[in-house]
């Protein structure tokens, strides 16, 4: 008789943590920008310096969405990797390796 399937422990961590990542993007996605704005408008600060400092800003906001696809991507393919349904006893045997516990 075939075992029984259940949700795969680490399958399901990863799924939370894409959901996790997600809601926070567009936060990350946010942060740079009002001040990125802000010093565009050139009602804020102006001069060589505030030109350099805002180059740097943008680059900054750019990196960080960049980060923040990455680990989405890297989640996603993490989650491949894992199926989503496992049988009890590897479903267990996951659950203590996730925990450290025997």
């Amino acid at each position: 008789m075939a075992e029984e399937m259940v949700p795969n422990p680490r399958h399901a961590q990863l799924v939370e943590l894409l959901r996790r990542v997600q809601t926070r993007s567009h936060e990350v996605g946010q942060a740079y920008q009002r001040v990125y704005a802000s010093m565009q408008s050139a009602k804020v600060w102006t001069g060589p310096t505030a030109a350099k400092w805002t180059n740097e800003v943008g680059e900054r906001h750019h990196r960080l969405s960049q980060l923040v696809r990455q680990m989405t991507h890297a989640i996603e393919d993490e989650m491949h990797r894992h199926p989503a349904m496992v049988t009890r006893s590897q479903a267990e045997l996951i659950r203590h390796q996730l925990t450290g516990r025997p």
